[in-house]
């Protein structure tokens, strides 16, 4: 008898252990706007969390495994780190993986997710096309990149003014640090008019911060010191870009800053930041 309760309870363990060692995590994302950079997905909406008890994954290797839903009214489309393009309306991502929804400046009942693409093993939209027709689809979105490149050539013409009248502001924001946080972009050509990298150390401020996006700010070519709350690393950057839709606490680092003081899975940091 005593046996059998043994053989019993021994069962009831491994299953309490299967189930937590297989965590299942939902996120359900309605009104989604997704904006992918090499490396991550960024994915902003109106955020359902399914499972209550799930946890931020620090590890490659873990148990986890999350499913996302995506459904947007206007039809959305990106690339994945494969260079595979992906479109529709609706998405559904599933990834070893998983981040607490956070809120972001002015998002009101939104938030944002970043989720790795090297952790995520499938990516399906409902209007993901065949292979010839991805191609034609990658034609037209180089097409529009070049579009967006004459506007921005427009905008460094304008900024070739701009050198002696912002000086004032930046010299009060030295005099002390913000209490906020960090994120991650991937480069192209700048507020500031220079064009960067992923591996360049540089940073983008806040629209408060930065000033008119018609006119070069005097915050541009500035080195500022950002550290990490949560492991003390620091890297230090120069502002080259503004960033929309930060708030004046909120600093957007490039890949190789970023990786400096912290680890991609995370998406957001708490930091510590001042000019020097």
């Amino acid at each position: 008898m005593k046996a059998i309760q043994l053989y019993v309870l021994i069962a009831l363990i491994c299953i309490v252990h299967v189930a937590f060692a297989n965590t299942k995590c939902k996120l359900s994302v309605d009104k989604a706007q997704l904006k992918a950079s090499g490396s991550h997905l960024r994915i902003r909406g109106h955020v359902s969390v399914g499972n209550s008890h799930c946890k931020p994954t620090k590890d490659d290797d873990n148990d986890v495994s999350t499913t996302i839903t995506l459904s947007s009214k206007k039809r959305f489309s990106f690339r994945d780190a494969k260079g595979e393009t992906h479109s529709g309306k609706k998405c559904t991502i599933t990834a070893n993986w998983y981040n607490t929804p956070d809120k972001y400046h002015h998002s009101g009942k939104n938030k944002e997710v970043y989720v790795p693409f090297r952790l995520a093993h499938s990516i399906d939209c409902d209007k993901d096309a065949k292979a010839s027709t991805k191609k034609s689809k990658t034609t037209t979105k180089k097409k529009k990149t070049t579009t967006k490149k004459r506007k921005t050539t427009t905008k460094k013409r304008k900024t070739t003014t701009k050198k002696k009248s912002h000086k004032t502001s930046s010299v009060s924001s030295q005099s002390h640090g913000f209490d906020g946080k960090a994120t991650f972009f991937t480069p192209n050509q700048g507020a500031c008019g220079e064009w960067n990298d992923n591996n360049d150390m540089i940073a983008a401020v806040g629209g408060e911060l930065y000033g008119s996006y018609s006119k070069k700010s005097s915050v541009c070519g500035k080195k500022v010191l950002v550290t990490n709350k949560a492991n003390g690393k620091s890297v230090k950057v120069t502002i080259t870009d503004a960033c929309e839709s930060c708030d004046k606490t909120h600093i957007d680092l490039s890949p190789a800053a970023f990786a400096k003081i912290g680890k991609f899975d995370t998406g957001v940091l708490k930091v510590e930041w001042h000019y020097i």
